[in-house]
C-alpha cells in the first residue's frame, strides 16, 4: 500500500514538474520606440555580453535564433 501511494506521489510530482516547464512564461512587452531593457547574453564566441556595454553607439544589431540547437 505504501509503495502504491509513493508511486502515485512520484507520478503526480513528475506531471506537475513537466507542466510547469511547459507553461509559457510572461514576457515583458516592449513597444516600438521604447528603450530596450538591459540584459546579459552569450555571444557566438562564448563571451558574456551586456547590452549596456554598447550604450552611446549609433547602431546595435542583435540576432536571435529561437529554434537554434533545438532539433526542430
Amino acid at each position: 500500500m505504501r509503495n502504491r501511494m509513493r508511486e502515485r506521489i512520484m507520478v503526480l510530482a513528475t506531471v506537475l514538474s513537466i507542466s510547469l516547464c511547459l507553461s509559457p512564461l510572461p514576457a515583458l512587452a516592449v513597444n516600438v520606440g521604447d528603450k530596450a531593457p538591459d540584459f546579459l547574453m552569450h555571444s557566438t564566441a562564448g563571451e558574456t555580453v551586456q547590452l549596456s556595454q554598447y550604450l552611446g553607439r549609433k547602431h546595435v544589431l542583435l540576432f536571435f535564433f529561437v529554434a537554434a540547437f533545438t532539433g526542430g
